[in-house]
């Protein structure tokens, strides 16, 4: 049985459910979710992920991210998400905000409505890492992210460094 993900209309509607392929060989309007964890003292949790993915493979990433699977609404996917990715299933989750892109990667489609969410947690809550999805998992400063974005764009996703600039570039610099 193929896996089917959420596709929507432009008013983030669900219309249907399709595979991710023919989502993005079409281009379907679909959705995903995206998670920054934070430890108590600000750090951000980022994974670099596996060599194995679709898209972009080795690349420093949100904590946790993926697509809203059919029958699922945002929060769902998140902690699904949470849960497969980096073993986290006891974080509370805070939406930050809900946009729209669209870009294509690799001859991919990626047309989508975008949630994202913030959580914090204690940086010593051991991760368990999806192997086939997640090579590495480490924590970050602001300005370490912002480097890393800034320093090696060919090394981070497009979401991570679209994230950064929208929801994080108003933070202050230089704190600890």
């Amino acid at each position: 049985m193929t896996h089917k993900i959420l596709v929507v209309n432009d008013n983030d509607q669900p219309i249907g459910e399709f595979s991710k392929e023919e989502v993005w060989e079409k281009g379907l309007l679909h959705r995903i979710v995206r998670i920054m964890v934070e430890d108590e003292e600000g750090r951000i949790l980022l994974q670099k992920r596996s060599m194995q993915v679709d898209t972009f493979p080795g690349c420093w990433d949100h904590s946790a991210a993926g697509h809203v699977d059919a029958g699922e609404d945002y929060e769902e996917a998140a902690k699904r998400e949470l849960h497969e990715e980096l073993g986290i299933s006891n974080a509370t989750l805070h939406k930050i905000a809900v946009y729209r892109t669209s870009n294509t990667f690799n001859g991919r489609k990626l047309n989508r409505f975008n949630a994202l969410y913030k959580a914090t947690i204690d940086a010593s809550q051991p991760l368990n890492l999806q192997e086939s999805e997640v090579g590495e998992a480490k924590w970050f400063t602001l300005d370490e992210v912002k480097e890393l974005v800034a320093e090696q764009p060919d090394n981070v996703t497009d979401g991570l460094a679209q994230v950064i600039s929208d929801y994080y570039a108003k933070e202050t610099q230089g704190e600890h």
